[in-house]
C-alpha cells in the first residue's frame, strides 16, 4: 500500500501547512553533522583505496518555526569519484491537532509485532520477517496525550485483497503500556491481531514487572490463540542476596510473523537465587536457578548451577574462576573458567581457559592470550594467541601495531593466523595460513 500511505503523507503536510495559515517556505539554515572515512589497506592480494561519509545526517529547517514546525531529515552519502547522493530519511511535522513523523524505515514499537534481533553484544537488527516492510508513519494527538498510531507499509502486499499493512496503537493507562494491532501476512485473507500489556505492579518490597499478550493468529489450519504472561521481578531481603522469580505461561508465539528473538513459547516457573560477599580481596558469588517447567503433561524440575565463583583482586593483578552446571539434579559435568590479568600504565596481559568437563584438565576447550603495550602516547603494540584441540589449525597468533600519527590519521599492521570471530568481534579464528595488512585510516567528524 505504498500509494496510500504516500498519499496519506502528503495529506497530512497540506493539512498542517493550512492549519499554521503561514507560508510553507525552506527555511534559510542547513546543518550538516557526519564522519569522514578514508582508508588505504594493503594486503597479501593487493591495495584497496576506499573513502566515505558515515553517519552524516542534514537536517533543513522549514518555516513557519512558531506554533507549527515541518521538517524533513535527510541522510548523505559520499560516493568515491562518483559525487553525492542526498536520501530523505524522514519527515517530521505537527499542527494544533495532530502531529507526524515519516521514516523512510521501520519503526520498533513492540517485541510481538515489529521484531528484532537480540544480539550477544547487546546490539540489535530487524528480525528477517520484517524485510516484509520499509516505510513507516507514527501520529500523535495532542487531545490524547500519550496516544501514538503507527502504520507500517508492507513491500510485497502478496495476494491480499484489501489492507495488507499493519496498524498499531500504542498507549499508556496508569503506569501500564498498551499495544494492540493488526496485520496480514500478505499470503492470506486472513488478519491477525493481538494486544499486549506491559507495565509494573507495586507490592511493598516486591515491584515485579507484568507482560500479558493474547492475540489470533494464523496456525496453518485455522486461527489459534497465542498468549504470553510473564511476571518477573528481583527482590534483596538482606545484603548480599537477590531473589529473582519468574513466572511465564505462553503458547504459539511461534507462529506470531513478525515477532522478536526474545519472544518464545514457555511453561514455567524459576526463582533465581545469587549471593555475593566479600572478604578482601576476595568477593564469592554463587547464582543456581531451581526451575519448574510444566510445558509437557509430566512436570520436569532442574536446578541449573549458573555461577560458582571467586575473583581475587590483588592489583595490578586479578584472579577469576568461575564453575557452572547445568543441571544439578543429574549427572553432568562441571565446566570450568579460569583467567589470570595484570594491568598498569603501559602493560595490559591476561590469559583465560575453559574446560567442559573440570575433571579432565587436559581436555581443554581453548586457552587465550592477550597482551597490550602502550609503547609510546602514539604507539600501541598488541598480540593474541590462541590454543584449542583439534587435528588441524589448533593454533592461532597475530601480532599488530596501530599508530597514531595524528589525532585523525593512523597506521594500523596485522601479521598471523588468528582473526576475528565477525560475530563477536574476539580474536578467536585459526587459519591455516598467515595473513597480514598495512592500513592508512583518516577520520574526522563535523
Amino acid at each position: 500500500m505504498k500509494k496510500l500511505l504516500t498519499v496519506l503523507v502528503a495529506l497530512l503536510v497540506v493539512v498542517s501547512m493550512f492549519a499554521a495559515e503561514k507560508p510553507f517556505t525552506l527555511g534559510p539554515n542547513v546543518t550538516y553533522t557526519g564522519t569522514v572515512n578514508f582508508s588505504l589497506v594493503v594486503t597479501k592480494d593487493g591495495v584497496d583505496i576506499d573513502g566515505s561519509l558515515t553517519n552524516v545526517k542534514a537536517s533543513l529547517a522549514f518555516g513557519p518555526t512558531s506554533d507549527t514546525q515541518a521538517g524533513a531529515t535527510f541522510s548523505i552519502t559520499y560516493v568515491p569519484f562518483g559525487g553525492v547522493n542526498l536520501t530523505l530519511k524522514s519527515i517530521t511535522f505537527s499542527t494544533p491537532y495532530f502531529g507526524a513523523f515519516y521514516s523512510t524505515d521501520k519503526q520498533f514499537v513492540s517485541d510481538y509485532f515489529t521484531g528484532l534481533v537480540y544480539k550477544s553484544d547487546g546490539t540489535t537488527s530487524w528480525a528477517d520477517a520484517m524485510a516484509d516492510f520499509k516505510d513507516s508513519l507514527k501520529l500523535t494527538l495532542p487531545a490524547v496525550p500519550g496516544l501514538e498510531v503507527y502504520y507500517l507499509d508492507k513491500v510485497n502486499e502478496g495476494t491480499a485483497t484489501w489492507f495488507s499493512d499493519m496498524v498499531l496503537v500504542k498507549y499508556p493507562v496508569a503506569g501500564f503500556t498498551i499495544v494492540g494491532g493488526t496485520y496480514n501476512t500478505g499470503n492470506t485473507t486472513t488478519h491477525e491481531f493481538g494486544a499486549e500489556v506491559k507495565g509494573a505492579l507495586d507490592f511493598g518490597i516486591f515491584k515485579p514487572n507484568l507482560t500479558v499478550f493474547g492475540g489470533m493468529v494464523d496456525g496453518g489450519t485455522g486461527m489459534v490463540t497465542a498468549y504470553d504472561v510473564i511476571l518477573s521481578g528481583s527482590l534483596s531481603p538482606v545484603t548480599g542476596l537477590t531473589l529473582a522469580p519468574t513466572f511465564k505461561f505462553a503458547e504459539n508465539l511461534d507462529k506470531l510473523d513478525y515477532k522478536s528473538t526474545n519472544i518464545a513459547n514457555g511453561k514455567y516457573i524459576s526463582l533465581g537465587v545469587t549471593y555475593t560477599t566479600t572478604f578482601a580481596p576476595v568477593t564469592l558469588t554463587a547464582k543456581v536457578t531451581p526451575k519448574v517447567d510444566f510445558a509437557s503433561a509430566t512436570p520436569t524440575t532442574t536446578l541449573p548451577l549458573n555461577e560458582l565463583s571467586a575473583n581475587i583482586a590483588l592489583s595490578p593483578v586479578t584472579f577469576y574462576v568461575k564453575t557452572t552446571n547445568t543441571n544439578l539434579l543429574t549427572n553432568n559435568p562441571f565446566k570450568l573458567y579460569a583467567k589470570a590479568s595484570y594491568e598498569d600504565a603501559m602493560l595490559s596481559a591476561a590469559v583465560d581457559a575453559s574446560w567442559a568437563d573440570m575433571t579432565q584438565l587436559a581436555t581443554y576447550t581453548y586457552i587465550h592470550g592477550a597482551v597490550t603495550i602502550k609503547a609510546t602516547p602514539e604507539l600501541t603494540l598488541f598480540s593474541d594467541v590462541h590454543k584449542i584441540i583439534a587435528s588441524t589449525n589448533d593454533f592461532g597468533y597475530n601480532v599488530r601495531a596501530a599508530y597514531a600519527i595524528t589525532p585523525n590519521v593512523k597506521l594500523t599492521g596485522f601479521y598471523g593466523t588468528l582473526t576475528t570471530d565477525p560475530d563477536t568481534g574476539a580474536y578467536t579464528v585459526i587459519n591455516e595460513d598467515p595473513t597480514w595488512n598495512v592500513e592508512l585510516t583518516y577520520t574526522a567528524s563535523f
